[in-house]
């Protein structure tokens, strides 16, 4: 069966060497930023070599993100080289689209930043392969301050004993809701709706209003929420199975991607093609009343916005017939030291800055990455963030409340049977195969993949 695939983003890559931002002066530094978000430099750059001077350390810090994020970890990273002039940084940051095949790339080549910016679905991969340092030892000597993070939150770094990452951030995943839009529809959800009450409101809402929704299918996230409602799981705790039955879920979410298309309240799949490349988010452009999303990521969005934008934040919608709830409190990001890197300690130190800076947390992190890890720094940053910062801050704590356990880290083969899932759901989408295929080869390939993964 042929399926067909997704025409690939070009990688938004921007790279940067923080040591030359001040010779460069901000104007260039901002051009520089703006020029690569723009799409004027394809794929993926070079790094840019920093002005290190004679005894200095050169450490390489790379991560996905958006411009706010990219604006913040730069700053914070100027900072620590204010406090130790021996080390300078070169930075490399790119989308989600390209970060995977840039890091493979790297990986194979024996040249991996000495930190980079990690996932929960690849961090089994990546320490399975021996491409991580276990950070334990920085934890028990004291470079690496875990004296404020709960143990829950370390537990989900740790792979049979050894702490292989850091959580850069908490967050959870929300619906970030424009109530004007609702409320001139007429129109009004529960803190948490079923998918039918949501379904039900977007209908309403484009027959009044024009504006749509979108379903994201670029990872398994979707697929994952329906199988947690349903009591089930994405994969099983060994990583040798799906955690799935048979294929009730995956044709669930087939589905509903094929019937809300029909129906007409769902953006186009040339609009979702459009909108993966554009830096303006469709909520924020005002063809979106709501977003899917993770609620680390609402920042970046409700900055696009008006400055009058009205807006709430409901939690991911649930199942009519769940048994159990489905949301959960996730690392956004980690923090990993690869084995690639010459100077280990220095980079758990970069890290344990991060991590336990109260000023780089309020003056330039600020939360971005999600909810810092750090009671005290939690505390800080509470007292100085934006309004929309607090209230996502405010959301994740109300999840704290009926947040379930977090499924086990996924298995390598998870990042594969990501991306099947992406490209089946572009195959429904283009009407070029059935939900039912879609959900059949789902889950035939996902099991293959995944007992394959377990015979290497």
């Amino acid at each position: 069966m042929k399926v067909w695939k997704r025409v690939a983003a070009l990688a938004m890559t921007g790279v940067l060497a923080a040591g030359m931002l001040a010779g460069c002066g901000s104007k260039d530094a901002e051009k520089t930023a703006a020029g690569t978000a723009e799409g004027t430099t394809a794929g993926n750059a070079e790094t840019t070599k920093g002005a290190a001077a004679e005894g200095q350390t050169v450490i390489r810090v790379c991560w996905w993100g958006n411009q706010t994020r990219n604006d913040g970890t730069v700053k914070a990273l100027e900072m620590y080289e204010a406090e130790h002039p021996e080390v300078k940084f070169e930075v490399e940051f790119s989308d989600w689209n390209g970060y995977w095949d840039k890091l493979a790339t790297q990986a194979a080549g024996g040249n991996l930043p000495d930190i980079i910016q990690m996932d929960y679905a690849f961090l089994s991969q990546y320490q399975e392969k021996g491409q991580l340092v276990d950070l334990n030892q920085y934890i028990e000597s004291g470079v690496i301050d875990t004296t404020n993070v709960p143990d829950s939150i370390m537990k989900s770094g740790e792979i049979d004993g050894g702490t292989y990452a850091i959580v850069a951030g908490t967050n959870a995943k929300a619906l970030l809701v424009n109530t004007a839009v609702m409320e001139e529809a007429g129109v009004t959800l529960p803190k948490q709706p079923t998918y039918e009450e949501f379904f039900a409101a977007a209908k309403t809402i484009y027959e009044k209003t024009g504006q749509q929704i979108a379903i994201p299918s670029n990872d398994e996230q979707s697929m994952l929420f329906m199988a947690r409602a349903l009591g089930q799981t994405m994969f099983t705790k060994d990583g040798t199975a799906l955690g799935m039955p048979d294929d009730t879920v995956a044709l669930r979410y087939y589905t509903r991607l094929k019937e809300t298309l029909d129906e007409g309240f769902h953006v186009s799949p040339e609009v979702m093609a459009e909108s993966s490349t554009n830096q303006l988010s469709n909520f924020a452009a005002g063809k979106e009343w709501c977003q899917l999303t993770n609620s680390n990521m609402i920042v970046n969005t409700i900055a696009q916005c008006e400055d009058d934008v009205q807006y709430d934040i409901y939690m991911y919608p649930t199942e009519a017939d769940a048994v159990s709830q489905p949301i959960f409190i996730k690392p956004s990001q980690f923090y990993s030291v690869t084995k690639d890197s010459e100077n280990p300690e220095i980079a758990a130190d970069v890290i344990n800055f991060l991590t336990n800076s109260v000023e780089a947390n309020t003056e330039a992190l600020k939360g971005e990455r999600g909810v810092p890890i750090s009671s005290v720094v939690t505390e800080a940053v509470n007292g100085v963030v934006d309004e929309c910062t607090g209230r996502i801050n405010a959301y994740v704590a109300e999840v704290a409340k009926v947040a379930t356990e977090i499924d086990p880290p996924f298995p390598p083969a998870s990042a594969e049977i990501g991306k099947m899932i992406s490209d089946l759901a572009d195959a429904v989408r283009y009407q070029e195969i059935t939900p039912e295929e879609a959900a059949h080869s789902f889950y035939e390939q996902a099991a293959e993949l995944l007992q394959k993964g377990a015979a290497e």
